[in-house]
């Protein structure tokens, strides 16, 4: 029950935004130091032991709760579809300062009005747009599974934390934090995308001083194409038309191959389910 009931809140912040009302008070509850972090971690860890000594649906429920509302408030409101909404119709038609602008706010990146080169604005969105979906999907799912609700609010500080872009050791586990899961998501793209270019990538053994936006960046886009990797890499430019036509596709593609992996991880884990492999935490 909790596992379906955590899986529809983060479905539904990745296909419904929420009310402005709700994303500002959100922002304003979102703890700004290690310290509150670690304070909402304990309390957490607080009610899934009572949880488990005092069981029952009553308590249950009323845990449940609280854990699905606060997991709301912090989980990143931000739809893939506005991807390929209006940012892909103003891409099409050659406007792509209109597109980088329609999106970089929304998705952290820093705005501007300055946005002359197309290839970078291009990459950087999709770059970004991998990241949030390791951080708003796979990596909340991940940590989910393994540690239950207190994983899920590791994998929110992990994310947190590299924003901050900080130098220190809470820097470091937080990257190790989102190495895991975006390794077996880097893996997941070779399965369900272009297994031999994403192959090559793969062993790559540059990856070790990559941070993971970078390299799952790098694996995705060659599991997307070949095309797509040897353009990215090379970075001679194209012709406006010939790169706006091939960015427009690495688009589609690239949610189709995100899309993919994630029914992927939720049929592996409903396979593990039935056959009576799971925690207690969930």
């Amino acid at each position: 029950m909790k596992f379906l009931a955590v899986l529809l809140v983060i479905i539904l912040g990745r296909f419904k935004p929420r009310p402005k009302r709700v994303s500002k008070f959100a922002k304003a509850a979102i703890p700004q130091s290690l310290l509150h972090w670690l304070m909402l971690t304990l309390y957490l860890i607080i009610l899934e032991v009572l949880l488990i000594l005092f069981f029952s649906w009553e308590f249950g429920i009323f845990v449940l709760a609280i854990e699905l509302l606060v997991l709301y408030l912090y989980l990143e409101s931000w739809s893939p579809s506005e991807l390929t909404g209006k940012y892909y119709i103003d891409w099409c038609r050659g406007d792509f300062q209109g597109a980088w602008l329609q999106l970089a706010g929304m998705m952290g990146l820093r705005r501007t009005d300055e946005v002359t080169d197309c290839q970078s604005a291009h990459y950087a969105i999709c770059q970004q747009y991998l990241y949030l979906s390791l951080t708003g999907f796979f990596s909340t799912l991940f940590w989910f599974v393994l540690l239950g609700i207190p994983g899920v609010f590791l994998s929110l500080w992990a994310n947190w934390q590299t924003q901050r872009q900080a130098a220190s050791a809470a820097a470091k586990l937080a990257e190790i934090i989102l190495w895991l899961p975006a390794r077996l998501l880097g893996f997941t793209f070779f399965i369900v995308g272009n297994g031999v270019s994403a192959y090559s990538q793969l062993n790559n053994s540059d990856s070790r001083q990559e941070s993971a936006r970078d390299w799952l960046f790098r694996v995705a886009l060659a599991a997307v194409g070949e095309e797509s990797f040897r353009q990215y890499q090379s970075g001679i430019e194209c012709g406006d038309e010939q790169f706006r036509h091939l960015a427009a596709e690495e688009i589609v593609h690239l949610n189709k191959l995100i899309r993919r992996a994630a029914i992927l991880w939720l049929v592996v884990l409903g396979v593990l389910t039935m056959l009576g492999i799971e925690t207690p935490l969930y």
